[in-house]
């Protein structure tokens, strides 16, 4: 599966439209511009909460009974952006509410009178 990351620049987020958003921790912790310690913590945090499910089919590391993926997908990425205090993670935080609000406005209803008669009871 080829890996495709998540970039934002001049605070543009760009996102592969396809399910294939890959991301090692070091990616992520540049994208947010935050430490990869950092991202190690919070992701093992998240993954011991059960909010995001570790990605079996992807490489792992086995850490005691915890499996920590090597690449982490869009919902990880999504996780952490809304853990992390940094201008980056609330760029990715903003798009992310934009994506999920934009399609929530329900067409107007439009009224159109078929007669001139009052409806009345």
């Amino acid at each position: 599966m080829k890996r495709k990351i998540i970039t934002i620049k001049n605070g543009l987020v760009s996102v592969p439209q396809s399910n294939e958003v890959r991301m090692t921790a070091c990616e992520i912790a540049a994208l947010f511009e935050v430490y990869v310690r950092t991202i190690n913590d919070q992701t093992k945090g998240i993954l011991k909460s059960g909010i995001v499910k570790a990605d079996a089919s992807c490489i792992a590391t086995v850490a005691g009974n915890t499996l920590i993926p090597d690449v982490y997908g869009l919902d990880m990425i999504t996780a952490l952006a809304f853990r992390l205090h940094s201008p980056k993670a609330k760029m990715f935080r903003e798009w992310v509410i934009r994506r999920i609000t934009t399609n929530l406005n329900p067409p107007p209803t439009l009224f159109i009178p078929l007669s001139k008669q009052v409806l009345a009871n």
